[in-house]
């Protein structure tokens, strides 16, 4: 799905682009002119860029609409990082058209000046242009470092949380750039529904306003080590009525301003009590010192819920779960929520893929859980006994109808999605919980 949104606001962005080229004008198309070509490709480039751009702050914001048409938040994310992308490397090539000014003077000689048209944004034009500038140098060095996975989390949230100033700038920009005949013109119209709905998002993000409304005061009941690298942090929503959440979903979880919030994948599911278990495995500095940070009784903001990784709406006669290390967090939920209704459970073959004995922290609530679910059976499989699971003895003794249902590590995913594709299986029966935000 995300692939069809990114290809449909450049399919847009061209189409409008098209469709001016196509308005009759006072000077026609000079389709045999170099000089034309690159003033259309500039105008190409910073539509395109700014469709994306727009786009972006949208996701930025969260919107809860947009959670099951995206197939949940965290395909979102994915959404926005592939759309920033894009819109950075359009904006680098927008920038590189401009500076091809002289490389190109001297290889086919200077342009014939035409009369700009009289346009009372004009005398912006020059504070427009230099703004856009160190813009887009900005958005290249935030590339850079998204890209760079080592760079600090910490430091990086604050500095993306400068691209709201950023596209305000960048909105200034295409405004005034923007050619006057545009704006009569579908070409226009996409330019200034972009910049008023980006704007607007902009301008929320700025205010702090993102995941208000799903914000919830909370405190630490308990903390608990689960292996040596786990920990069971358990919180309690006042009041319990203002907190609902669906096996499966996840939430932003606030320990500390400095860090800001992260999000992790609730443990149990819903009881209607306000009580909610997250199990945290120390992937990094920030998960890395919870232990020394998080005590009963201290206070916690929490965001959400968000996901949509529901195992009802598969109608699939049977369902494959392969839960890798951590991410067996959703499907111990989802065994919970089966607990007072085990005629409702689906035909399950449940995997837990662990390295060793001592990382399989769940297996015994695991092992209890399924043992009141006659529908479901379960495997533990221990790499460093047997070495990695196979796709296909993860897909054994199910039909070609079989869905698979992954959380874990995403080379562990794309090895089992791999798997099915060359056991005849198809991809779109392959439902993954993407947890990487950055």
């Amino acid at each position: 799905m995300w692939k069809k949104v990114l290809g449909g606001a450049l399919a847009l962005a061209t189409a409008a682009w098209l469709m001016a080229l196509w308005v009759p004008q006072p000077a026609p198309p000079a389709w045999g002119d170099v000089w034309w070509w690159r003033n259309q490709l500039i105008l190409l480039t910073g539509v395109s860029a700014w469709a994306l751009m727009s786009l972006i702050m949208v996701l930025a914001v969260r919107p809860a609409w947009l959670e099951k048409p995206l197939d949940g938040l965290d395909k979102s994310y994915r959404l926005h990082k592939w759309a920033g992308i894009g819109a950075i490397v359009l904006a680098l090539l927008h920038y590189g058209l401009q500076l091809s000014r002289s490389l190109l003077a001297a290889w086919v000689g200077r342009p014939v000046r035409t009369p700009r048209a009289d346009w009372w944004l004009n005398t912006l034009r020059h504070l427009a242009e230099e703004m856009g500038e160190w813009a887009v140098w900005f958005l290249a060095a935030m590339l850079v470092i998204t890209l760079w996975q080592r760079f600090p989390y910490h430091v990086w949230r604050y500095l993306h949380k400068l691209l709201a100033v950023v596209y305000l700038v960048l909105a200034f920009h295409a405004v005034v750039l923007t050619p006057p005949a545009w704006w009569a013109q579908p070409a226009g119209v996409l330019v200034g529904l972009c910049t008023l709905v980006g704007v607007l998002c902009a301008v929320r993000s700025l205010a702090g306003a993102i995941g208000r409304s799903r914000r919830h005061a909370a405190r630490v009941v308990s903390v608990a080590p689960r292996g040596a690298s786990v920990l069971e942090v358990t919180c309690q929503v006042r009041p319990a009525r203002a907190w609902r959440h669906t096996a499966g979903q996840f939430a932003f979880v606030t320990f500390g301003k400095a860090e800001g919030a992260h999000p992790f994948t609730l443990l149990n599911a819903d009881q209607g009590n306000g009580t909610l278990r997250f199990a945290i495995k120390a992937l990094g500095d920030h998960t890395g010192q919870l232990p020394l940070q998080v005590q009963p009784g201290q206070r916690v903001d929490i965001e959400g819920p968000y996901g949509c990784f529901d195992f009802r709406s598969d109608s699939a006669p049977e369902q494959v779960w392969v839960a890798a290390g951590i991410g067996a967090t959703p499907f111990m939920a989802w065994l919970e929520s089966l607990q007072s209704t085990p005629a409702l459970a689906p035909r399950v073959h449940l995997h837990y893929c662990v390295r060793h004995v001592g990382e399989a922290v769940f297996a015994e609530r695991m092992a209890a859980l399924c043992a009141r679910l006659p529908s479901v059976t379960l495997d533990i499989h221990y790499s460093d006994d047997a070495g990695p699971v196979t796709p296909s003895a993860l897909l054994a003794g199910t039909s070609n109808a079989a869905s698979v249902w992954f959380c874990g590590p995403q080379g562990f995913a794309e090895a089992v999605r791999q798997g099915m594709q060359q056991l005849g299986r198809s991809p779109a029966r392959f439902h993954q919980e993407l947890f990487q935000m950055r």
